[in-house]
């Protein structure tokens, strides 16, 4: 009982010392305080692995992260990357139509639909070109656009339309009016682009 009190002396002070002695002599009062001692250290292990699993979770996400920014950031994947961007701009460059002039280029559009129309059976082809400039791209596109008038046929329009979605220029249908009349017709807005002629 002394070797206690003399280390809970030098700890807690007088009152409370005097209460510990006296209530820890009981057998049943040190095993609840050393249960309740077990609990309180159990908890503190508990919460600080907690927090040790929590920062290795975060340390391997950050791995992980450092793992991706360093095959992004290889010099071989950025060349492949530039590579096949060349190319897929190579190819649709491809598709824009090219003429010498503006001129020349209406009326290569021009006879392309005409053909088309004849092939598919349409009859009488009333057609208006007209260039516009497309502001703010670094190509120097120009729009080129077929306001198309004729006779409304359904089977010759859907070979129509099969030939210019099947076209390896681009092209666009941007608008298609049908109307019933007493003699049907349609008009379409046909666009492409025309991109200046070489080293033009």
């Amino acid at each position: 009982m002394n070797i206690i009190s003399l280390r809970l002396t030098g700890l807690v002070p007088g009152g409370a010392s005097r209460w510990l002695r006296n209530h820890l002599a009981d057998r049943r009062s040190r095993f609840l305080l050393a249960v309740l001692g077990f609990l309180v250290a159990a908890s503190g292990v508990i919460l600080i692995d907690s927090i040790d699993a929590g920062i290795r979770q975060t340390l391997s996400q950050r791995r992980v992260q450092l793992g991706r920014v360093e095959q992004l950031g290889r010099v071989e994947l950025w060349h492949q990357r530039r590579t096949e961007s060349d190319l897929a701009r190579v190819q649709q460059e491809g598709r824009l139509w090219e003429a010498e002039t503006e001129g020349i280029a209406q009326a290569n559009f021009q006879s392309w639909i005409i053909e088309e129309a004849k092939r598919a059976g349409i009859g009488p082809v009333d057609i208006r070109l007209s260039i516009n400039p497309s502001g703010g791209n670094t190509l120097k596109l120009r729009q080129l656009s077929a306001q198309i008038h004729a006779r409304f046929e359904p089977a010759a329009l859907l070979k129509l339309m099969h030939a210019i979605a099947a076209h390896d220029r681009l092209l666009v249908v941007e608008r298609l009016e049908v109307q019933a009349t007493a003699t049907p017709y349609f008009e379409m807005l046909l666009e492409t682009y025309l991109r200046p002629a070489r080293g033009a």
